[in-house]
């Protein structure tokens, strides 16, 4: 049975109607539609509420067309206290200080648009539609791995690939009549090293890669999700060698483009001044081949070092000779702009009268 109710009581609709009612009528679904009474109940199942979603939402224009005053909405029941209404043409989104819309899959308000893909591809169209009349720039949208079946249906609404994060995707739309201005995904990774200096015996620590026995190298590595540049080294070094360290300053740093193992992207390289706090290595089977301490001056004498390590070396004879504020970059943490944040300043030491 199909009950159509309205405020204004029962309407005469046109041809339109009578084709989706027949439509309606063919699923064997069971229909109230009402804005009148909060204690109507229908046998309609979840899942089948969210099959027939879209069939819906067309009934309910036929009854009320968007410029028409009335409070017409749909309102489908299950055996759950909660009563989901589907009245909304939006999905939910929140708006950057750019002018963009971030939305969020994930959110709580955007799970009834979810569930079936040809409902969720008129939903965006629709708020695609909105944002773009409403000046809006561009459109994010977070989509969890579980519901990765919706990909397909924004790309078929102008939607792209942008990056990935953990368990999610995230895709974007320009929507202004000009090239696109929104920024590329991170393009660097950011590589860390420590000259772990024995000042006393001017000694260095030195590793041997187990992927790449030829050369003897500073310990380090990556960078991982927010961690600072000192944070970084000093992990590396002890989870590397066991050797626990100070982070005195930075020396230097290196970018290169198009990286090998890093899918072309580039990379920056940051070689780190390092105090030890004990000498007996404990080395990383799994990564390492060997670790000793050699004399700063050996790195000079040896061909097979690369122009970096050498390079290295010479700042260090240099600071040891004239002292390392003549060759460190120091770090001072400042206030950000941004509320309750802070950020790393890296520059040459200032003179004590500034």
């Amino acid at each position: 049975m199909i009950c159509l109710t309205t405020s204004v009581g029962t309407r005469h609709v046109g041809s339109r109607m009578k084709c989706l009612t027949a439509a309606w009528t063919k699923t064997n679904q069971p229909l109230l539609c009402s804005s009148t009474s909060s204690t109507n109940h229908c046998n309609l199942k979840h899942s089948e509420r969210l099959c027939h979603i879209s069939l819906i939402g067309e009934l309910r224009n036929c009854l009320c067309p968007p410029n028409n005053n009335n409070s017409t909405f749909i309102r489908s029941y299950s055996t759950s206290t909660q009563q989901p209404t589907y009245s909304s043409k939006c999905l939910l989104g929140e708006r950057d200080r750019f002018n963009a819309v971030m939305v969020d899959l994930t959110h709580e308000g955007n799970q009834q648009f979810i569930a079936d893909n040809g409902y969720f591809g008129n939903i965006l169209a629709d708020s695609t539609s909105k944002w773009q009349k409403d000046g809006t720039i561009a459109i994010w949208i977070r989509v969890p791995i579980a519901h990765s079946r919706l990909i397909p249906v924004a790309a078929s609404h102008g939607f792209s690939l942008h990056h990935t994060e953990g368990d999610n995707i995230y895709l974007s739309r320009w929507l202004l009549d000009c090239p696109s201005r929104l920024p590329a995904y991170a393009n660097h990774q950011i590589g860390v090293s420590g000259f772990v200096l024995n000042e006393e015996k001017e000694e260095v620590l030195m590793i041997q890669d187990k992927h790449r026995i030829v050369r003897w190298k500073f310990p380090g590595g990556l960078s991982n999700f927010g961690e600072d540049i000192p944070d970084t080294v000093v992990r590396e070094v002890w989870e590397e060698t066991g050797i626990k360290t100070e982070f005195q300053s930075v020396l230097c740093f290196r970018q290169q483009h198009n990286m090998p193992w890093a899918f072309g992207i580039s990379d920056i390289y940051v070689v780190c001044r390092l105090r030890p706090l004990n000498f007996d290595l404990n080395i990383c089977k799994d990564e390492l081949v060997d670790a000793k301490w050699t004399k700063v001056n050996e790195l000079l004498k040896d061909p097979n070092h690369t122009h970096l390590t050498v390079r290295v070396a010479k700042l260090i004879q240099h600071g040891l000779k004239y002292g390392f504020d003549s060759v460190d970059i120091s770090m001072e943490e400042l206030p950000s702009v941004y509320k309750n944040t802070t950020y790393k300043l890296f520059h040459k030491p200032l003179p004590p009268s500034l």
